[in-house]
């Protein structure tokens, strides 16, 4: 994880070329396929730059969340976009995706919508092609969600601690803190049967944990301070 000042493609190439820098100190032959993101070109073109052949796919949920922005003054109608918009994402296959989409198109430019709303609808069209990249890759994300709730958690943590109030280096340093934690803490019991006794992300993402105390195991996981490579003839 790193911070940046601009949100232009070299700030955000930096930025994402950290982690770029760590996973492949890791895995040398680190090279994904696909990656999931917002609208932001910068964004784009920075991963692509980063991992030439990388496929970009269009985050579905960023734009049910537009349509729902515009909806605010009539709960009836968000929720009724809404339905519309996930039925069209549950199309099992591209050309069901294009179909669904197509109608949904088709009866927002009959229906009675105010002109924002009937725009983004309309404006979907045109980003058809970039959603339906995820059926190329089995398993693949299909919404950033997964990132989304991360950053809303250090949004929060952030705004109670006042943001910043040093250099970049230090707030680079906090937010690597900041993610750090979150991958060690301990989930709730609710979650932890769910997981079936999986008690934090870090053992959901390596499939082990080194110590029962989240804490401990946090402190052995970090000691190398995650600079050795993992013997990989297992």
């Amino acid at each position: 994880m790193s911070a940046t000042q601009g949100t232009d493609q070299e700030s955000l190439q930096d930025a994402y070329g950290v982690f770029k820098a760590e996973v492949t100190h890791h895995a040398p032959h680190y090279a994904p396929k696909s990656v999931t993101t917002d609208g932001w070109e910068a964004t784009h073109r920075a991963w692509l730059a980063l991992f030439p052949g990388i496929r970009w796919i269009l985050c579905f949920l960023h734009e049910v969340l537009k349509v729902k922005d515009r909806c605010r003054s009539n709960s009836t109608l968000s929720r009724q976009l809404q339905d519309k918009l996930w039925q069209v994402y549950q199309g099992a296959t591209k050309r069901e995706f294009a179909q669904r989409l197509r109608r949904l198109i088709e009866w927002a430019a009959g229906a009675s919508l105010p002109v924002s709303i009937a725009k983004s609808i309309k404006r979907l069209k045109a980003k058809s092609k970039d959603f339906q990249v995820a059926y190329e890759f089995e398993g693949a994300y299909r919404t950033s969600n997964q990132v989304d709730r991360p950053m809303n958690y250090l949004d929060r943590v952030l705004y109670a601690m006042q943001y910043f109030h040093g250099n970049v280096e230090s707030v680079e340093q906090s937010v690597r803190s900041i993610a750090l934690l979150w991958n060690f803490h301990p989930y709730c019991r609710k979650t932890q049967v769910a997981k079936r006794g999986c008690i934090s992300p870090f053992e959901e993402f390596n499939g082990f944990r080194y110590h029962d105390d989240w804490f401990r195991n946090f402190l052995i996981a970090s000691s190398l301070n995650g600079r050795r490579p993992l013997d990989q003839k297992h």
